[in-house]
C-alpha cells in the first residue's frame, strides 16, 4: 500500500533540535501509513544516531552549497502520495487539520497546503516572533521541486489550500543563541553574495541579504541592501514586490527613522491594502512622531484587519508577518494614546482586553489613573486582585496613594477606601479611618485595631493612619513606644504633602495633651511641636503657643537625657544634632531673659545652629522690641512729668526744691537740652529773689 505521507528533512549537526522535531511529528505518522526521510549532509555530532531511533530511511549526501538541490534530493526518496517539508529546528503544532485533510477526498483537489511558521526570536519574550504563511505540504506528482540556492522556492502545479491554524515553531532565528546566529550569518551571507555575483539585479536576493545582515544586527548594511533592492523595483509598483517594502519598513523602524517608515508605509498602502505590518508600523511611527490621532486610527485599522484576516482564504506567501502577535501591544499603546486624549472610556475598553501579564504590569499606573478618572474604584480593586502579586502589593498601594494625592479629590480617596476596606492589615485600617472620619466619628473597633499596630513599622503609604489618630486625639504613646525620632519626622513630612490641615491637627493634639512627664512623652511632644512649626497653617498666636510647647518639651527632653554640665556649660559638641544645639542655646537664653544683650546673643547662636526656626526666633526678637518700645514710652512720660514738676516749683518760687529735683533728673538723663534751660531759669529766678 502506497504511504499517504513522506516527511522529508535535510540535516546537519542538529542534535540540539532533532529529537524535539521528530517527537512533534509522531501523531502524523501514527494517523496513517507514512515514511520519514532524513538526508544528512555531514553531521559531526549525534544527529544521525537520533534520526536512526525514529527511522531506517537515513541517507548521506555531501553539502553542495545549494539548499534547493539538497531539498530535491530528499523528495526523490519519497514514495508517498504527499510530501511534508520540515527542518530539524522546527516543531509541528495543531496538526489535526492536516490529518483530517489527508484522510479526506478533499486532498485530491489541491497540489499544496500552506500553513503558518512562527519564527521565535527570543524564547523569553512571548511577543518576539514573526510569522509567515508558506507552502509546506505538496502532492508528490513528480513535477514538484525547489529552485534557488538559498531560501529555496517551491514550484508546483495546481490549486493551493491555506491552513493558517496549523503552525510550525521555528527556533532557527533565536537571537539569544549567538553561536547559531553567527553560523547562519556566515553561511547565508556567503551564498547570497555568490548568487548576486551571478545575478546582480535580483531583487529577492538583495532583500534576503538585507534580512541576513539585520538578523546579525548590522543595520547600516541591512538598510544599504534593502535600499538597493528598493532601487531595482520596476517603476510601476505591484503587490509582487510588497516583501521589499515591508522589509524596508522594518529596518527603518529598528533604526528609529520614523519619517522614512511613514513614507514607505504610505507607498505600501497605495499599492495594496490589507498588510498587518504596514498598519502596525505606520501607527507606531505616527505615535512616535506625536501624530496621535493618526496613530490611533491606524492601530484601530490594525485590529479590524486582524479580525478580517481570520476570514480570508487567500494568504500572501511571500510575506513574513512580524506583528501578527502584537495585538496585546496595540491595546497597550492605544490605552496610553486614548488616555492622553482624555478619551477615558475607550482607554478602559483597551484595558479590559489586555491580558498579557507583562503589559498589564507595565501599564498599571496608567490603568489605575483611568479607573480613578471615571470614578470606577471597584475597577482599581479588581485589577489589584487579579494582577498584583503578593510581593508587588506594597509598591502598588504606594503608587495608588501618590496618585490619589495628585488628584486631590476627597471623593476619590473615599471611593478607594470603600473598595479596599476589607483588604485587612494596615491599609485596611487606613481605609476604615478615612471612611469613619468622613462620617464624623471613629468607632471603638477601629481604635482597638489602631492599638494593635506598631506605628513606627507602618509602610510609608499608610502614614495617613497617623494623621487620623492625631486628628481624633488618639493617645499616640499607646502605639509609639521605642521609635527613632527620624521616623516620626519623615512620617509627618509625608502626611503634610497629603493633608493641608496638618499644622492645625498637630496644634490641637498638643492642646489635648499638655503635661509631659516621661522621656517618651517629652520626645513625642517636641517632635510633634517642631513639625507643627515647620508646616504652614498656624496663626501667629497658635505658632507662639506651639513654640512655647516645643521649648518646654524640647528642653525638658534635654534635661532628661543629659547631665547638667552639658547644658549649663554650652557643651554643644556633646549633643546629637543641630536641633539639640538649638534647644541647648534656648535653654541658656531663658536664663538671661532679663539681660537683653546676653539673651539676644543666645538667640543668634540658636538661629545659626538651626535656621529652620527662623520664624520662632524672629517672634522672640519682635517681643523684645515691643517690650523695649513700651519701656521707652514709659520713660518719656516720666521725663515730661518730672520737667512739669520742676516748672511748677519754679513758678511757686521754690527754687531750692526745683534745684534738687533737677539734679536728680540730670543724673538719670544727661543729654536732655531742656534740663540746661531749666537750670538757667532756676538761676535767673533765684537772682531776682535775692534782689
Amino acid at each position: 500500500m502506497k504511504p499517504r505521507l513522506s516527511i522529508c528533512m535535510m540535516v546537519k549537526n542538529e542534535e540540539k533540535n532533532l529529537e524535539r522535531c521528530l517527537k512533534s511529528l509522531q501523531p502524523m505518522r501514527d494517523a496513517f501509513p507514512s515514511e520519514l526521510i532524513v538526508v544528512d549532509t555531514g553531521s559531526e555530532d549525534s544527529t544521525v544516531e537520533i534520526a536512526k531511533r525514529f527511522t531506517d530511511q537515513v541517507y548521506f549526501h555531501p553539502w553542495q552549497n545549494n539548499f534547493s538541490e539538497m531539498r530535491n534530493i530528499t523528495i526523490k526518496y519519497s514514495k508517498s502520495e504527499w510530501i511534508l517539508i520540515i527542518d530539524a529546528d522546527e516543531e509541528l503544532h495543531n496538526y489535526q487539520p492536516l490529518i483530517d485533510f489527508l484522510k479526506s477526498p478533499k486532498r485530491n483537489q489541491y497540489a499544496t497546503v500552506a500553513f503558518t511558521t512562527k519564527n521565535i526570536v527570543n524564547t523569553e519574550d512571548p511577543h518576539a516572533y514573526s510569522t509567515m504563511v508558506g507552502f509546506r505540504m505538496f502532492k508528490n506528482d513528480k513535477y514538484f521541486h525547489f529552485e534557488g540556492a538559498i531560501h529555496n522556492q517551491a514550484k508546483f502545479k495546481g490549486e493551493a489550500l491555506a491552513m493558517p491554524e496549523v503552525y510550525l515553531l521555528h527556533y532557527g532565528y533565536v537571537a539569544t543563541d549567538k553561536e547559531l546566529m553567527e553560523r547562519k550569518f556566515l553561511r547565508t551571507g556567503a551564498i547570497l553574495k555568490q548568487e548576486l555575483e551571478k545575478d546582480p539585479e535580483n531583487i529577492y536576493y538583495w532583500t534576503q541579504l538585507s534580512v541576513t545582515y539585520a538578523m546579525h544586527n548590522d543595520y547600516k548594511e541591512a538598510i544599504e541592501y534593502a535600499e538597493k533592492a528598493y532601487s531595482l523595483l520596476p517603476e510601476k509598483r505591484t503587490p509582487n514586490y510588497m516583501f521589499v517594502l515591508l522589509h524596508l519598513i522594518l529596518v527603518y523602524q529598528h533604526e528609529s527613522l520614523y519619517e522614512k517608515v511613514a513614507e514607505v508605509c504610505r507607498e505600501a498602502l497605495s499599492i495594496k491594502d490589507g498588510y498587518l505590518d504596514v498598519y502596525y508600523y505606520y501607527a507606531e511611527s505616527q505615535a512616535l512622531l506625536n501624530n496621535h490621532n493618526e496613530a490611533i486610527a491606524y492601530y484601530e485599522k490594525y485590529l479590524d484587519l486582524l479580525i478580517e484576516r481570520e476570514k480570508q482564504s487567500e494568504k500572501d506567501v511571500t510575506i513574513i508577518e512580524y506583528t501578527l502577535g502584537c495585538q496585546q501591544i496595540v491595546y497597550s499603546n492605544l490605552l496610553r494614546l486614548y488616555k492622553e486624549r482624555q478619551d477615558y472610556q475607550k482607554a478602559i475598553d483597551c484595558v479590559e482586553k489586555l491580558t498579557d501579564v507583562q503589559l498589564v504590569k507595565r501599564n498599571i499606573s496608567d490603568i489605575t489613573y483611568l479607573y480613578l478618572a471615571v470614578h470606577n474604584y471597584e475597577g482599581v480593586r479588581s485589577h489589584y486582585d487579579l494582577w498584583i502579586a503578593e510581593e508587588e502589593k506594597n509598591g502598588f498601594l504606594d503608587q495608588l496613594m501618590k496618585q490619589l494625592n495628585e488628584i486631590g479629590e476627597e471623593q476619590a480617596k473615599l471611593g478607594i477606601a470603600k473598595a479596599f476596606q476589607n483588604i485587612g492589615q494596615e491599609y485596611g485600617l487606613l481605609c476604615d479611618l478615612i471612611i469613619e472620619d468622613h462620617e464624623g466619628y471613629i468607632t471603638e473597633k477601629t481604635q482597638q485595631a489602631a492599638s494593635m499596630i506598631t506605628l513606627d513599622t507602618l509602610p510609608v503609604y499608610c502614614s495617613g493612619i497617623l494623621y487620623y489618630l492625631l486628628k481624633w486625639h488618639y493617645p499616640l504613646e499607646k502605639s509609639i513606644k521605642d521609635y527613632k525620632e527620624i521616623w516620626l519626622t519623615c512620617a509627618l513630612e509625608y502626611i503634610d504633602k497629603q493633608y493641608d490641615d496638618l499644622g492645625e491637627v498637630l496644634y490641637r493634639y498638643l492642646l489635648k495633651y499638655t503635661d509631659s512627664v516621661s522621656i517618651q512623652e517629652y520626645k513625642l511632644g517636641k517632635t510633634i511641636a517642631r513639625c507643627a512649626l515647620l508646616v504652614d497653617g498656624l496663626s501667629e498666636d497658635q505658632y507662639r503657643k506651639t513654640f512655647e510647647r516645643y521649648l518646654q518639651d524640647g528642653i525638658g527632653y534635654l534635661r532628661m537625657i543629659y547631665n547638667p554640665p552639658i547644658l549649663d556649660e554650652n557643651m554643644i559638641y556633646e549633643v546629637k544634632n543641630d536641633e539639640e544645639v538649638f534647644l541647648l542655646y534656648m535653654h541658656n537664653a531663658q536664663k538671661y531673659s532679663k539681660q537683653q544683650r546676653e539673651y539676644v546673643r543666645y538667640l543668634r547662636l540658636a538661629l545659626q545652629a538651626f535656621p529652620g526656626m527662623k520664624r520662632s526666633v524672629e517672634l522672640l526678637v519682635k517681643e523684645i522690641k515691643n517690650e523695649s518700645s513700651g519701656k521707652q514710652q514709659e520713660f518719656e512720660g516720666y521725663k515730661k512729668q518730672v520737667k512739669a514738676t520742676i516748672n511748677q516749683l519754679i513758678e511757686s518760687g521754690k527754687m531750692s526744691e526745683a534745684k534738687d529735683i533737677l539734679n536728680q533728673y540730670k543724673s538719670l538723663v544727661s543729654d536732655d537740652l531742656e534740663s540746661v534751660l531749666l537750670e538757667s531759669k532756676i538761676l535767673l529766678n533765684w537772682n531776682n529773689i535775692k534782689r
